[in-house]
C-alpha cells in the first residue's frame, strides 16, 4: 500500500507541475502573440492551436487535482442535513457512481482518441489524438486518486469538500 501512496504523491506532484508549466506557457504565448500581432503585425499562426491543446490538458489534469485538494464543485445542501451514518451510505453510493462514470469516461476518451489519431491539426500538423488523449489520462488519474482517498479515508470523504470539513469540525 505504501508503494501506491508513493505513486499517488508523485503523480500529484507531476500533475501540479505540468498544470503550472502549461498555465505559464499559455500566458507567455498569448502575451507574445498579442505583441507580435499588434506591434509588429506578424501574428503567431500556430499559437491558438497550441494554446487550446495546453488548455485542454490543463483542465483534464485539473480534475484530479481538484479532487485531491477537495476543491471540486458540489451542491451539498442535502448532504449537510444528513447524519454521519447517512453521509457514509451516500458517500458509498457516490463512490460507486463515480467509479462507473470515471471508467466510462476513460473508455469513451480512449475510443475517441483512437478514432481521431490519424487526423492532424491544421497548423502544427500533430495528431489530433494528442489533444483528446487528455480525457482518458485525466479521468484515469481522477479514478486513481479517488481510489486512494477511498482506501485511506473511506467512502464518505472521497467527495467531501472544504465546506463540509469546516462544518464537521465546528464545535456543537
Amino acid at each position: 500500500m505504501s508503494f501506491l501512496r508513493m505513486i499517488d504523491r508523485r503523480l500529484a506532484r507531476l500533475e501540479d507541475l505540468l498544470i503550472m508549466g502549461m498555465m505559464a506557457a499559455i500566458a507567455t504565448i498569448l502575451g507574445l502573440g498579442v505583441v507580435l500581432r499588434y506591434v509588429f503585425n506578424n501574428p503567431l499562426t500556430w499559437a491558438e492551436e497550441f494554446v487550446v491543446t495546453m488548455f485542454v490538458w490543463s483542465i483534464m489534469l485539473g480534475v484530479p487535482s481538484a479532487l485531491r485538494s477537495r476543491m471540486h464543485i458540489r451542491i451539498d445542501v442535502l448532504i449537510l442535513r444528513l447524519s454521519k451514518p447517512a453521509r457514509r451510505i451516500f458517500g458509498f453510493i457516490a463512490c460507486l457512481a463515480g467509479l462507473v462514470i470515471m471508467c466510462a469516461a476513460v473508455y469513451a476518451g480512449y475510443k475517441h482518441t483512437a478514432g481521431v489519431w490519424s487526423s492532424q491539426t491544421p497548423m502544427l500538423g500533430f495528431s489530433m489524438g494528442w489533444i483528446f488523449l487528455a480525457m482518458p489520462v485525466g479521468f484515469a488519474l481522477t479514478l486513481f486518486h479517488g481510489c486512494m482517498i477511498l482506501i485511506d479515508e473511506g467512502p464518505e470523504l472521497v467527495f467531501q469538500n472544504s465546506t463540509e470539513t469546516v462544518i464537521d469540525s465546528a464545535p456543537v
